[in-house]
């Protein structure tokens, strides 16, 4: 479960990257012209800002699913065995609490 909070954490990341990169590139060009003469060239640059945002937006969407469906995908078998065996899934659960609370006192002594 944690190897797939690091994989969004690390897409999440880059995509920030990418985003960032993207809008630090349209300010450059936005900076470089002159906006009472180039109003066409303004409004390309800004279209082109917007074009990568979505882009970065459906590639998020994309991954987001992905993620889903694999964590789907190991969630429901354990599901499914605790639905279909509810008794023998309470007693395991409450052994591994007494064992983890028996390690826990034993720690502190």
């Amino acid at each position: 479960m944690s190897e797939m909070n690091d994989l969004t954490n690390v897409k999440t990341d880059q995509l920030k990257v990418q985003t960032a990169d993207a809008l630090e590139e349209a300010a450059r060009k936005l900076r470089g012209i002159d906006l009472s003469e180039k109003a066409d060239e303004v409004k390309k640059i800004l279209q082109d800002a917007e074009s990568r945002m979505n882009r970065f937006r459906d590639e998020a969407g994309i991954e987001l699913e992905k993620i889903e469906a694999e964590y789907h995908k190991k969630v429901e078998p354990v599901e499914n065995i605790i639905i279909t065996h509810p008794i023998p899934s309470v007693l395991i659960a409450a052994g591994i609490g007494v064992l983890i609370g028996a390690l826990i006192s034993r720690g502190r002594n």
